[in-house]
């Protein structure tokens, strides 16, 4: 009992020493005292995980589930899946020549998802008593379903978790964030134009951008008739946003088991790094979506070496292409990790240790805290040919960017090649030099100094909160013990994905101050929950071994406590201290743009309405988008090149200034003594606006 006592103290010490590590690290006149706290929990933590006489769950045997037999979707004789064979190759060679010149054109796209569901259905498999089931479900009266859903209390927990994930995502999401940037208006114009028709693959504007979001857009503004403006624009990503929940979820219950899976998704839900992305309104969500998707089913592939998971891997990519240029380094990681296995289960030693076992035995049980984690070879013919058609159906998802990239390959590689191959640096070693340094930088941005980016967040903040950030650290000391005692290959799967997720950011090597990014680090975030809820887990199985039915009440009572820390450390983060800092920062177009609008409507129109620009100042497409009149652009560089064109205009005219633009005023003044002025205070103190009226001319 003194050893169970021993133990349950330094556990404990360990949490406690970790947040208060975390609060402290990034506050520079406590940063010392921050890295002595964290030395102090990771020794405490480091000696509950030798000093426990329980075997680790991990290390637990399972009995293998009898595995269902499958069949081909389509399951036609060998001449009938010869000629769907032919028929998906044609409407593959159709398409690519249908979706040229960067439309999605009718033809282009029925032969483009023709091409997709023929080879899903040449080779996606369905149980053997698929059919008997379905048939039987449909000829049953009254309806009785073929399978029953058991309520479990971990789906109520899960329901919870999402609940708490919308409201982070959507309390006032129409006022916070409160204004746009110059990317909200970019994203915009390209809405307007995919809603007056234009159908391009790939959109050119601002650099070039992937078009998941504009169509996605499109489609929200339509199903609910609002105006163009911010609110679809973050209706679509906190909507994307909150569907990444459950994935993370997923994946973290495919490696550690259901209690893992629920504190990262817990995690995930308050993660203010997440929820301010989301609600942004631009596609920074779209990566965690997808590429956990995507390495879901891949980590599922690796372990039951069924063929659908290969094939949902390549769907999932497939899509998640269209959707954001940091999703580009999932395929190489997808590489990474598939030639990892290999090299694993290649040696002979290891492949033992590690229990691989064979294709027919996959591991369903999930009860314990942590599970055991075994998976099919990858030395069979089987393995290969199911990845290759994994890949396949990525690329068939890929195609029209792939024709787009055939087409205009300088402009698909654009926005990468300026970031990481212009080589402006003149020697290769300063490359390298940036490069590691991005590495340290990025590395740093989890639990010491973020980016500078004041639109994402509150500048130089690390990306983690302090229960998360806190457990991230002793996440990490856990999977190195485990990999170290056990030769758990999980270890290296989790730190290679989070490492080559950390790469679209690392990799701004002509641009090194744009590191570290929370945006384009994005896919990183549910690997970081999910090592951060790993100690969760073991806390819970060391105190359940010391204590017995009190130690799942102590348990729970810990990981409650830690929860509410970090949902009340997330919550003032983002809605009380982002919020103010936003606000402050940001300049009020939509203070501006209400004028525009109220003017318009009372006195003239907005062909009328102009913005003289001043550095620094409001972008004028914003303006028009809170007056409702995109495309507007009433921009003027310089008042003397229109100044006869617009005195000779007898409309009435209303000309928006900044308040320290004092010559052009006087020029006004000067033209149009009949105006006046009108001095609008803002809500936030220092973003004042100028209004100079302009009454009609009346001829004489």
């Amino acid at each position: 009992m003194k050893r169970a006592t021993l133990q349950t103290l330094a556990l404990l010490l360990a949490l406690a020493a970790a947040l208060i590590a975390q609060f402290l690290l990034p506050q520079r006149e406590w940063g010392g005292l921050g890295i002595g706290y964290f030395a102090v929990a990771i020794v405490a933590f480091f000696w509950t995980l030798i000093s426990h006489s329980t075997p680790d769950a991990l290390n637990a045997p399972h009995a293998p589930a009898a595995a269902t037999p499958l069949v081909p979707l389509f399951n036609g004789s060998r001449a009938q899946r010869a000629g769907l064979g032919v028929v998906v190759g044609m409407m593959v060679v159709l398409a690519f020549h249908y979706l040229a010149d960067n439309q999605f054109t009718i033809e282009g796209v029925i032969c483009w998802l023709t091409a997709v569901l023929g080879f899903i259905a040449l080779f996606g498999e369905v149980p053997a008593d698929w059919r008997v089931r379905t048939r039987a479900w449909w000829a049953q009266r009254p309806y009785r379903p073929p399978y029953t859903l058991t309520l479990q209390p971990h789906h109520l927990i899960l329901l919870a978790i999402l609940l708490l994930a919308a409201f982070f995502r959507f309390y006032r999401l129409d006022s916070l964030p409160g204004e746009m940037g110059s990317d909200q208006a970019e994203k915009l114009y390209d809405v307007y134009d995919v809603l007056n028709g234009q159908r391009p693959i790939f959109f050119p504007r601002n650099t070039g951008r992937e078009a998941f979001q504009f169509y996605w857009t499109a489609v929200i503004i339509k199903l609910t008739g609002q105006e163009i403006g911010f609110l679809p624009l973050k209706i679509g990503t906190a909507l994307l946003g909150l569907l990444a929940v459950p994935w993370v979820y997923l994946l973290g219950k495919e490696l550690y088991g259901r209690s893992v899976g629920l504190s990262a998704a817990t995690f995930f839900a308050l993660s203010s790094w997440h929820v301010a992305i989301s609600r942004i309104g631009l596609r920074f969500p779209f990566t965690p979506l997808f590429a956990t998707a995507t390495l879901y089913y891949l980590l599922r592939a690796f372990k039951y070496g069924r063929r659908n998971d290969w094939l949902l891997t390549g769907l999932m990519l497939g899509v998640g292409l269209h959707t954001y240029i940091p999703m580009r380094i999932v395929p190489l990681l997808l590489v990474l990790l598939t030639l990892l296995k290999l090299a694993l289960d290649a040696l002979p030693v290891i492949g033992k240790q590690w229990s691989v076992i064979s294709k027919r035995q996959p591991i369903t049980d999930h009860r314990s805290p942590i599970t055991d984690h075994r998976e099919t070879p990858a030395l069979t013919w089987t393995f290969w040919q199911n990845a290759l058609l994994g890949g396949l159906t990525a690329l068939l998802l890929f195609l029209p960017l792939l024709r787009y990239m055939f087409d205009e390959p300088q402009m698909f590689w654009f926005r990468v090649t300026t970031r990481s191959l212009e080589n402006g640096n003149a020697l290769p070693g300063e490359s390298w030099r940036i490069f590691w340094d991005n590495v340290k930088n990025a590395l740093l941005a989890f639990n010491y100094r973020g980016d500078a980016v004041i639109s994402n967040s509150i500048p130089f903040t690390p990306f983690l909160g302090m229960v998360s950030g806190g457990l991230f650290v002793l996440g990490l000391i856990y999977l190195l013990w485990r990999l170290a005692k056990y030769g758990d290959r999980r270890t290296l799967y989790v730190l290679t994905a989070l490492f080559v997720l950390l790469l679209p950011s690392i990799l701004s090597l002509e641009f090194p101050g744009e590191n570290p990014s929370r945006v384009r680090m994005g896919g990183a975030i549910p690997w970081a929950m999910i090592i951060a809820a790993l100690p969760l887990a073991t806390a819970w199985q060391q105190l359940q071994a010391n204590w017995r039915r009190m130690g799942n009440w102590l348990a729970g009572g810990v990981t409650a406590v830690l929860f509410l820390l970090a949902c009340r450390d997330n919550y003032t983060y983002y809605f009380v201290r982002y919020d103010t800092h936003f606000h402050n920062t940001l300049w009020n177009t939509s203070e501006i743009g209400a004028a525009a609008r109220g003017w318009a409507d009372s006195a003239g129109d907005m062909d009328h309405v102009y913005h003289i620009s001043y550095p620094y100042w409001v972008d004028t497409r914003l303006i028009g988008i809170y007056a409702n009149a995109i495309p507007w652009e009433n921009s003027i560089p310089n008042l003397d090149n229109v100044m006869v064109q617009h005195y000779e205009d007898p409309a009435p005219k209303l000309y928006i200034l900044n308040p320290l633009d004092t010559p052009n005023l006087e020029k006004l003044r000067v033209m149009y003594p009949q105006g006046w002025l009108e001095r609008r205070e803002a809500a936030v103190p220092g973003k004042d606006f100028i209004l100079f009226l302009v009454p009609p001319r009346q001829n004489r």
